[in-house]
């Protein structure tokens, strides 16, 4: 047992430490909680530096300049990438680039250059670097011995014309913080196929890189479905590339719109021909050009684009977030006038109450939550032991307060437990005493000088979290009281929030904190609560709402997730969008739906894995739809993603109760992340690794716990919404739910097993006749489609992807019956983690991520010292070899009789992967 702590402390340590490694140190006002000294952020304060007297934060200095971010050149050889370094570090867009080899280079092609100045932040004596230009050596240049504004080399006057500057270390860590090309642009521009700033490519592409012997860079793909991206912000784009006998097929795509087919076949090899023009873009905006190879065995070759407007789409982010932050500390930006507002009204509303859970997998996963916030009621302070930083205790105070809150009052919505209410209670009446102490309505468990920024080492630094983290896990706590049948937690919540609301010397800070967007949720979700103020919606809108970051999100263009400019990119991003559903809800304001449809589709479409997982994590830099599978202790998909991913889904689920794909969204998360985060003793898991070994269910106040039990406690919410007319059945659980439908009570009674069997009976239960709309999900993977029974009688049936309506008088004891047809189907992966000469696929079962269980094969590696398994089979093949045993949901793999199928959010113990590789299906 002691062995099993320790391990347990060893996790906890490496995912911490991870963690702050990814925060970094930032300087500003408080230390120790004592203040310290004002530092000048980017947004706060312009410094300017240089000669000219341009700004380092600005993305353009005039017409005759452009900067160059670091991220935008094209690297060879061994670097290091820093791309989220703290805001106040000095950095040029947070980022940096330094070389761990000797001989690594960096290259940028330079068009209309007439002169050309590299910046960076003094390194280690003894570091050097040899530039050159055009292919010839101009000059050896110490990198210890920056001049005071940065500039480490100047090129002095070029002939005008197009150039290309090369960087190659000679000894020590050279860094690259960013670029002045001087010179007014009157041509094109060229963007070379590895700059990383422009284009994403997914994993099956190889970039062979430019450097000084090559010219250019060249990236190519033989694998059909791999894809490439370009982001653009001018009128037009050309794309060169390589063609040949050998040449492939693409599908291009224009903000997400099928374009063309584009072939790169030619009778003889050749280099430099343009492979697509696309004119009459959009000028105003970032448009994303998509590539899809679609043939397969035969080469797409890209060596770059050519584009009329050179903005890099990651400096204007910073550029523009700069600018607002700066309007947020003089108190400039203003909200809308609540007399405008023209709230939302949904279609369907999930039911706050009277849902009871019956035997079977819902009220198993319901059971074992009791149980483990049980447990915790007994333990000091709620948790196993503190881990070793103190942070998730002691630090983030409130946060446990707010984990045992949320997972006992969502709990209380659905069932009396005793020890609950009155723990609900005690936990209420010390946040009563500290508020009343303070006598402003501050009620945080400790004081509000922490709102300031920290200043801090690790672990101090972490009471950075206190103004954002902190204040959003508690609130969401006392809600769910106020819900639970607490209505004290009410009365505490408003005072709290009409001081934070005129809190003016934190309120410019918020989004500077480290991960400080995470903390907008707060305020519109107590707006929406019986004691909001419209000054919960207005807070947000002044303080915390970039409206760069609304229309990005609305384009739907994924750098503004990885890449979100303030500390940090994370999946947490989805509480904030969430946030800007529930403005949009409060006010009709459009421009939030666009946001918030417009992340839904970035996070579906670039940072979800098959099963469901989010692969946007803080401890990673995750570009889009390289979907890391690890086994690290700092893991990606973590519990927290997919809470916050169902969260969204389910108020667009309420906004438009027909659309199914929400309900199906809500359903794979659960079974595939949520279900198989939590132990048989209902500890839940921070990670959720699909490869190899579960990571260790815990019980120590991570946000995993905090989220995953509010939600547990949440489940009977999910399986119906209410309408004014009747009822809609997203989920198959066995279950009661009482309603009334023009004042006369009814009661629907659900009896399944599912997913152990395919059967579901839905019994009407009323005094007398009653007119109402029973609307049944029919899911996508259902792919026959369901034919609904009335009392034994077909009455109708429904498509995959839809809800059948049932709209009739209903008497009681009539029936609905139906079965779920449960069918086998894979889905490829495209991430980063592959498996030499194979393939990886995920196979499902239902809505069900399906793990293979078995031994890990030592020498098939997806990382190193990371086993998996590969067959040399298709998947077709594969699948066709799947049989079924006597035990539901548990299949054996013929010929195979090491391995068997079982539910991945089963597991338990044991080793097995859902991404095994195969041969390519045909």
């Amino acid at each position: 047992m002691k062995r099993k702590k320790k391990l347990l402390y060893a996790v906890l340590a490496l995912l911490i430490q991870g963690a702050g490694a990814a925060y970094g140190q930032n300087d500003d006002t408080v230390k120790n909680g004592q203040q310290d000294k004002e530092v000048s952020y980017a947004g706060i304060k312009m410094e300017q530096v240089g000669e000219n007297g341009w700004s380092v934060t600005s993305g353009l200095t005039n017409a005759d300049e452009r900067i160059i971010n670091d991220t935008e050149l094209t690297y060879s050889g061994k670097w290091e990438f820093n791309r989220l370094l703290p805001r106040n570090g000095g950095y040029f867009c947070n980022t940096r680039s330094y070389a761990q080899q000797e001989g690594a280079a960096a290259s940028c092609f330079l068009t209309d250059c007439e002169g050309v100045r590299w910046y960076a932040k003094p390194v280690a004596a003894g570091a050097t670097a040899a530039v050159y230009i055009d292919g010839r050596l101009v000059k050896t240049v110490d990198c210890s011995k920056p001049a005071a504004d940065g500039l480490l080399y100047d090129s002095g006057q070029l002939t005008k014309g197009n150039h290309t500057l090369v960087i190659v270390a000679k000894s020590g860590a050279v860094e690259i913080d960013w670029l002045l090309c001087k010179g007014k642009l009157t041509a094109p521009v060229k963007i070379d196929a590895g700059n990383r700033s422009f284009v994403q490519y997914t994993a099956g592409f190889n970039l062979v890189p430019a450097s000084l012997e090559r010219s250019q860079s060249l990236a190519e793909a033989t694998l059909s479905g791999e894809e490439w991206e370009f982001y653009a912000k001018g009128s037009m784009v050309r794309c060169y590339g390589e063609t040949g006998p050998d040449g492939g097929v693409m599908q291009l795509y224009v903000n997400d719109k099928p374009y063309k087919v584009v072939s790169c076949c030619s009778k003889v090899a050749r280099k430099h021909r343009l492979l697509f023009t696309i004119d009459r873009l959009a000028a105003d905006r970032f448009n994303r050009i998509k590539g899809v190879v679609v043939s397969k065995g035969k080469r797409v070759a890209l060596e770059g684009f050519v584009t009329d407007d050179p903005t890099c789409l990651m400096v204007e982010m910073n550029r523009q977030t700069d600018e607002e932050l700066a309007r947020m500390s003089r108190h400039e930006k203003t909200a809308s006038d609540p007399a405008g507002w023209k709230p939302v009204k949904f279609e369907a509303t999930a039911p706050v109450r009277d849902v009871k859970l019956e035997d079977g997998m819902f009220k198993t996963i319901f059971d074992r939550n009791i149980q483990y916030l049980d447990d915790c009621i007994h333990k000091p302070n709620w948790v196993d032991a503190k881990d070793q930083d103190r942070i998730w205790i002691d630090i983030l105070m409130a946060s446990n307060e707010g984990r045992m809150l949320g997972g006992m009052g969502h709990t209380l919505r659905f069932r009396d437990v005793p020890a609950f209410n009155k723990a609900v209670e005690d936990i209420l009446e010390q946040i009563d005493r500290r508020q009343f102490a303070n006598g402003n309505g501050y009620l945080m468990p400790y004081q509000s000088l922490n709102y300031r920024i920290s200043t801090d080492t690790w672990p101090g630094i972490m009471r950075d979290e206190q103004k954002n983290y902190d204040r959003a896990m508690l609130t969401k706590g006392l809600l769910a009281a106020g819900l639970g049948g607490h209505e004290r937690a009410y009365r505490l919540v408003r005072p709290f929030y009409d001081w934070f609301n005129n809190a003016k010397e934190y309120l410019p800070l918020m989004l500077l904190g480290s991960m400080g967007i995470q903390g907008s949720v707060a305020g519109p979700m107590v707006y929406h609560s019986p004691v909001g103020k419209p000054e919960d919606i207005q807070t947000n809108m002044k303080y915390y709402d970039m409206d760069w970051w609304l229309n990005d999100l609305a384009q739907g263009l994924p750098e503004a997730a990885w890449r979100f400019t303030l500390n940090r990119p994370h999946n947490y991003l989805l509480t904030s969008v969430c946030a800007l559903f529930d403005i949009y809800k409060a006010t009709g304001s459009k421009r939030y739906l666009d946001a918030a449809l417009g992340a839904w589709s970035i996070y579906s479409g670039y940072f979800q894995i098959p099963g469901g997982g989010i692969s946007l994590c803080e401890h990673f830099e995750c570009r889009p739809k390289s979907h890391v599978l690890t086994n690290l202790p700092n893991n990606i998909y973590e519990t927290c993603g997919s809470v916050f991913w169902i969260d969204l889904n389910h108020r667009f689920l309420q906004l438009w109760p027909t659309r199914e794909r929400y309900a199906s969204e809500i359903e794979k998360s659960l079974y595939n992340v949520v279900f198989a985060a939590q132990g048989e003793n209902g500890c839940i898991r921070y990670f959720n690794q699909v490869n190899d070994a579960k990571y260790p269910a815990m019980r120590y106040n991570t946000c995993c716990e905090i989220q995953a039990t509010a939600l547990y406690g949440m489940l009977p919410q999910y399986v119906y919404s209410l309408a004014t007319d009747g009822v809609f059945v997203n989920l198959f659980s066995a279950s009661d739910i009482n309603f009334k439908v023009k004042e006369q009570p009814v009661k629907l009674m659900m009896k399944t097993q599912f997913p152990y069997s395919d059967l579901v009976a839905l019994n009407v239960s009323v005094e007398k006749p009653v007119t109402m709309n029973v609307r049944l999900r029919v899911p996508e993977w259902a792919k026959d489609g369901i034919v609904f029974y009335v009392n034994g009688r077909k009455v109708k049936s429904g498509m995959p992807g839809s809800y059948v309506e049932l709209d009739r008088t209903w008497k009681n004891n009539d029936e609905i019956t139906w079965k779920l047809p449960m069918t086998w189907r894979y889905e490829k992966y495209i991430g980063a983690t592959r498996i030499a000469g194979a393939t990886r696929y995920a196979f499902f079962y239902g809505p069900m991520l399906m793990a293979l269980r078995g031994p890990m094969m030592k020498d098939v590696q997806q990382a190193p010292n990371e086993p998996s398994v590969k067959f040399d089979i298709s998947p077709d093949a594969f699948m066709k070899r799947i049989k079924p045993t006597d035990k539901p949901c548990e299949f054996t793999i013929e010929g195979m009789p090491d391995y068997r199928f079982t539910p991945y959010f089963s597991l338990q113990g044991g080793n097995f992967t859902c991404f095994p590789g195969l041969k390519q299906a045909e």
